[in-house]
């Protein structure tokens, strides 16, 4: 548009870009930032939810799959990522999350209860697979008048609904499966930091005590 207005407008005039259009021209290149932020929230939240820097990044690596679908998605269809996939996107990031941190959460609890890693891992995918698949199908279908919406406002409605649509069939489909996996590999990583750390930890204490002796010494 902004090549045709410069070639066919007569001298001295020029055109704007108004509304969603104007909008979408200054969000033009953000959309990395904006998709970077909001996962980054994503994890502050589940770090202060879990207590652990290394817990959310299982989670957080399952939602990635669900990004992959979404673009496949918006491709597949012939849409476009304007201002309305982008938001799309981030609400998909968040509902992908709950599948991971249903998950997560009761292999967490189950661990604490000092059941073997593997297990718990094996007992919270095994128990929470079914009340996760009823409400990501249930929101999935609740898309559907969004992804084949005719009439007024119809491509502002596709582009919302598309890039949930297709990342939340991924992520029930393909992420739900990477999840379990993913938990036993940070949680192990974790543990054995905290392993190395406790030697270090009573060493620092043994020199403490060496240079400041009781009273009764």
């Amino acid at each position: 548009m902004e090549q045709v207005a410069t070639k066919t407008l007569p001298r001295g005039y020029r055109g704007l870009w108004t509304d969603v259009s104007f909008q979408e021209k200054r969000a033009e290149g953000k959309t990395e930032i904006i998709l970077a932020f909001a996962v980054l929230f994503a994890y502050l939240f589940l770090v202060a939810l879990y207590e652990s820097w290394t817990i959310p990044i299982p989670v957080l690596l399952s939602v990635s799959v669900g990004v992959v679908g979404s673009y496949a998605a918006i491709v597949m269809t012939g849409l476009t990522l304007d201002l309305y996939a982008q938001i799309g996107m981030i609400v998909l990031i968040g509902l992908a999350a709950k599948n991971g941190i249903l998950i997560v959460e009761f292999a967490k609890e189950r661990r604490a209860e000092g059941i073997p890693l593997l297990e718990a891992a094996t007992e919270g995918a095994r128990l929470r697979f079914r009340p996760v698949m009823m409400t990501s199908f249930a929101f999935i279908l609740g898309l559907l008048p969004l992804v084949v919406a005719i009439g007024p406002s119809q491509l502002a409605r596709r582009d919302v609904g598309t890039p949930v649509f297709g990342g939340m069939l991924t992520a029930s489909f393909i992420g739900i499966f990477a999840i379990p996996p993913l938990y036993v590999i940070f949680q192990s990583l974790r543990e054995r930091l905290r392993k190395s750390a406790r030697p270090t930890a009573g060493r620092t204490d043994e020199r403490v005590s060496a240079d400041h002796p009781a009273v009764g010494e």
